[in-house]
């Protein structure tokens, strides 16, 4: 498949979507949950590992859906002290495309491949299973269960360095591979420092925090604490230039980002994306892939919602937010198109997401 057909990718490995299709992670109850203290220790030191040590790798991204598969090749480079720069590789449509992620601030704790390792923790039983080598390099391999038992997700943690070497997750039946990141190759440098950095989208973004939730919820902006899946509101942004929101949401695997924007939508910012109606007669725009998007526009207020869960995961999540049909009126507020812009912020890749598609 052409990079052309691929959207941004999510979190530090970047986000995906599933196949035959996983729904709703279901949290393992407290009392029940054992979490071994080894699998613990072990994704704590994953979620630290970026900080200090620098690295040169090739990455490999491949999820697969009910519309086939999709991977993307990623070459790395990222220094400790100041971030990865990321790059397309193999792609004639986008040559040279290139982002660069800053180093992590951690204002909502430790991740783990762009979950909150909190989140993680809540959600799923992690399980130790010792030691494994992948890529030629010895490691130790942990499970997230849920609470049935089944396999959510397999993590491959270097025993050197910490790093995350592979993620894998799979459906409800635990079998399944829906999601696949792995490093293909990688190389671990004494010191890294990127003397070139690719041009970041502008720093008009600032944290709202948890704390605001209430307040904002009494303005009319839609903010619920818990949505399907098990996906928990975890942090809130906003954008000083747009007044855009951004609402974050994951269980600590799957990450879901939320914007909303007063105003009307504009159809030309949904050119090229599929077109449904729901049951209250609404209009709901979606666009498939890694990540996918779905845009909306419910009384007065334009959603855009990226994400990496599965087809009808997704569907849920979208179903359980206010879809109030327009009026028929001549003349509206149109948005613009700027909400497929305010997404970038949520990605790594999102600088390139105009040479993607």
């Amino acid at each position: 498949m052409s990079l052309s057909r691929l959207a941004v990718l999510v979190g530090t490995a970047l986000i995906g979507f599933g196949l035959p299709m996983p729904a709703a992670a279901t949290p393992v109850p407290v009392a029940q949950r054992e979490d071994n203290p080894n699998a613990v220790a072990w994704l704590e030191r994953a979620a630290a590992a970026p900080d200090h040590v620098s690295y040169h790798g090739t990455q490999i991204i491949t999820s697969w859906g009910s519309q086939g598969s999709s991977s993307a090749m990623l070459d790395i480079v990222h220094a400790a002290s100041q971030g990865s720069e990321i790059s397309v590789v193999g792609s004639s449509a986008s040559p040279g495309a290139k982002a660069f992620v800053q180093r992590a601030s951690h204002a909502v704790g430790p991740t783990v491949d762009g979950g909150p390792l909190s989140l993680l923790k809540a959600t799923y039983e992690l399980a130790y299973k010792c030691c494994t080598d992948t890529i030629g390099r010895a490691a130790v391999l942990i499970e997230a269960l849920r609470g049935d038992r089944t396999l959510a997700a397999r993590f491959w943690i270097d025993q050197a360095t910490g790093l995350l070497l592979q993620r894998q997750l799979f459906s409800d039946d635990g079998k399944t591979l829906v999601r696949a990141t792995v490093f293909t190759d990688l190389e671990i440098e004494e010191s890294e420092f990127i003397g070139h950095l690719p041009p970041m989208a502008p720093g008009s973004v600032e944290a709202v925090g948890m704390g605001s939730v209430d307040g904002l919820r009494s303005q009319g902006w839609t903010c619920s604490p818990v949505l399907p899946a098990s996906l928990q509101l975890y942090d809130v942004h906003q954008d000083q230039a747009t007044k855009s929101l951004q609402f974050s949401y994951s269980d600590g695997l799957f990450n879901v980002s939320l914007f909303e924007q007063r105003g009307e939508l504009d159809p030309a910012a949904v050119a090229g994306y599929t077109a449904s109606t729901t049951p209250e007669g609404a209009r709901v725009y979606q666009r498939y892939g890694m990540p996918s998007y779905v845009v909306w526009s419910s009384d007065g207020i334009v959603y855009t919602m990226v994400g990496d869960l599965p087809f009808e995961t997704l569907g849920k999540v979208v179903a359980a937010f206010p879809h109030v049909p327009p009026p028929k009126v001549t003349a509206v507020q149109r948005m613009g198109t700027g909400l497929a812009k305010i997404a970038s912020w949520l990605t790594p890749m999102g600088a390139l997401s105009h040479k993607l598609g």
